[in-house]
């Protein structure tokens, strides 16, 4: 579709234009500016038809919104909400000015405070426990050491008592000590 259908030049509507490329829209449009180029009073009355349709049907449309949400209630409803609402103010006496206005900073400041306090609080008993559980912890590693530094001490004193009798064994001559074993396995047996 070109721009030329849209000019009020004479050569543009002389030459005919195919009807796949101008739809039925475009060519009653400029069948209208051809018309008004003899009488543009008819495109002011065409403009005011124009308006006076768009007015009724939105005022038709809005008049269907309000029935079906029910708007007058609901703003009636509204406004009796807002008369409670400064009769109350008057009755305690409330100034609606602020004495000490609070920036949006300070507000969320206090509206935050107590949350934060809340959760220090929740910490500091985590940490409690922890710290119970450690010293706890700690105290059974203690145990657990001390039993197994006895542990180390006994075994060390075998290894160094089996090392003695290694040492004493190997110095015996291996006839004498045929002796002696078979002398300790009699001893039980009498």
């Amino acid at each position: 579709m070109s721009t030329q259908n849209l000019s009020f030049d004479q050569s543009s509507s002389s030459q005919p234009q195919p009807h796949s490329q101008q739809g039925q829209r475009l060519r009653r449009f400029n069948e209208v500016l051809e018309k008004t180029k003899t009488n543009p009073n008819d495109l002011s009355v065409a403009h005011v038809q124009v308006l006076e349709f768009m007015r009724k049907h939105v005022k038709e449309e809005f008049s269907l919104i309000l029935e079906k949400r029910n708007i007058p209630e609901k703003m009636n409803e509204f406004d009796a909400l807002i008369d409670k609402a400064r009769q109350r103010q008057n009755e305690i006496g409330y100034q609606s000015s602020l004495i000490y206005p609070m920036s949006p900073k300070t507000i969320l400041r206090a509206k935050i405070l107590p949350l934060k306090d809340e959760e220090l609080k929740h910490l500091k008993e985590e940490f409690s426990k922890i710290n119970e559980e450690n010293t706890r912890l700690m105290s059974e590693l203690k145990v657990k050491k001390e039993h197994s530094n006895r542990m180390a001490l006994s075994i060390r004193e075998i290894k160094s008592e089996l090392n003695k009798a290694v040492e004493v064994t190997t110095e015996i001559p291996v006839d004498e000590m045929q002796t002696i074993i078979e002398t300790v396995i009699k001893l039980p047996n009498q």
